[in-house]
């Protein structure tokens, strides 16, 4: 009975954790929300306002939506090996974008002057990031084993028909069928000759049946 209590007790201690956890990753990437909001913005200055704060909004979706994307895939979806390389790499790239606008922000929040790299960072660095969490979700997709399955599918599919029509196509030229063309020729010129045959032994009666049916119109 003690071990049965003890293993609720487990698990109960760890959904807690699991849930605490989860709380923590939301308040630092909200956290990290702000600061890419507002570093992502500079890069939109030359825009309406409106228009800069939605794509700083769409800017910050992409990082941090990303971010939760993969954490969410590699505790729960991610079953193949590459998915959860692909995944923790990303991961741990996010993580470091998300520190460097953190950082970056809250200097610049107390004047104080931004280090050279973190000028570079905003300057162009930044935006380079929609680029690799593209690849990273790219990667992901192509590397999924459901996906993988399809294209082999796919292939095996067309190896076959290919192979059949290859078969079919050989066929044509052998001696079997050669022969059967030869009795198919036959067997028509044969049914034609007959028909030939038929309409010119008809033809002699209808004419005679005609001249004595004209007789008979006469007398």
């Amino acid at each position: 009975m003690s071990n049965v209590q003890d293993a609720f007790k487990y698990n109960r201690a760890r959904k807690n954790i699991i849930i605490g956890g989860a709380i923590i990753l939301l308040a630092i990437t909200a956290l990290s929300c702000v600061s890419s909001f507002e570093i992502y913005k500079l890069g939109f200055g030359d825009l309406p306002w409106l228009f800069q704060q939605t794509l700083a909004l769409f800017a910050v979706i992409v990082v941090e939506g990303a971010f939760v994307w993969l954490v969410y895939g590699f505790t729960r979806a991610f079953a193949s090996a590459i998915e959860r390389l692909i995944a923790f790499v990303g991961m741990a790239f996010l993580v470091a974008v998300m520190m460097l606008n953190l950082v970056t922000h809250f200097m610049m929040a107390k004047k104080i002057d931004l280090g050279e790299f973190q000028v570079e960072w905003i300057n162009w660095g930044a935006v380079t990031v929609f680029i690799a969490v593209l690849l990273i979700v790219l990667c992901i997709t192509l590397a999924d084993p459901v996906i993988r399955l399809i294209r082999l599918e796919l292939r095996f599919k067309g190896k076959q028909e290919e192979t059949i029509l290859q078969a079919k196509t050989e066929a044509l030229d052998s001696e079997q069928i050669t022969s059967a063309m030869t009795a198919r020729a036959n067997y028509e010129a044969a049914q034609l000759a007959a028909k030939i045959e038929g309409d010119a032994r008809a033809k002699p009666r209808l004419g005679y049946a005609a001249k004595i049916q004209e007789d008979r119109d006469l007398d």
